[in-house]
């Protein structure tokens, strides 16, 4: 009786055996798709932001109108391995958003004011630092606005906008975050009209993520 049991244990110890060796090959395989391991995540998971901007128009790189503005954006992010920097994952971000802004008027010219719609796609990257998720971030990304007049700085109405932005984020509930950062978006027709100065508005951006 002893050595039935022991003869028919073998089989299962070695099948359990095999069982054991091919999860530990599927867990450690080069193709799992880091899609998959980046929606699970958190802090890369589909999401939506809502943020408020505000600042002024930087005097560099050509720009001679110093405005000020503020707007509001709405974001969606979704993860997208493809945009993955070595080890750190990534969100594409799309954002529309509104702002307006205002000059006191350039060279003797009269006070003015325009509003302008733009979207943006933004590659966002995240560093969190502590157990709660809080960190910091790094936007990169390009778009398109739409101004309803030209300015001193902008000679047509529509414009391309790379935009670089850099920030902090703090999680104050399981699908919260405030983030706080800021933003340089440079806006220019490249060079379709010229002089096109371009315009360079440095932000303060105050927003919110949820899922």
């Amino acid at each position: 009786m002893i050595n039935v049991c022991a003869a028919s244990v073998s089989p299962l110890r070695a099948d359990l055996a095999l069982d054991h060796r091919y999860e530990i090959r599927r867990e450690s395989s080069p193709n799992a798709s880091p899609l998959a391991e980046e929606t699970s995540d958190p802090k890369f998971s589909p999401s939506w932001y809502v943020n408020l901007f505000g600042g002024q128009g930087a005097l560099i790189l050509g720009s001679q109108d110093p405005r000020y503005g503020y707007g509001i954006a709405v974001g969606y992010g979704r993860p997208d391995g493809h945009l993955r920097f070595k080890s750190i994952p990534a969100q594409l971000v799309f954002e529309g958003y509104w702002d307006t802004t205002g000059s006191r008027g350039v060279g003797g010219g009269t006070s003015n004011r325009t509003e302008a719609f733009g979207a943006l796609a933004i590659m966002r990257y995240k560093w969190p630092r502590d157990k709660q998720m809080n960190g910091f971030y790094a936007d990169i990304g390009w778009g398109m606005q739409y101004a309803n007049k030209p300015t001193v700085d902008l000679d047509t109405k529509l414009n391309s906008t790379p935009v670089l932005g850099v920030g902090g984020f703090f999680r104050y509930n399981e699908h919260h975050e405030l983030m706080l950062g800021a933003r340089l978006l440079h806006i220019s027709n490249g060079g379709t009209k010229k002089p096109n100065h371009g315009q360079n508005q440095l932000l303060i951006v105050v927003g919110t993520r949820f899922k």
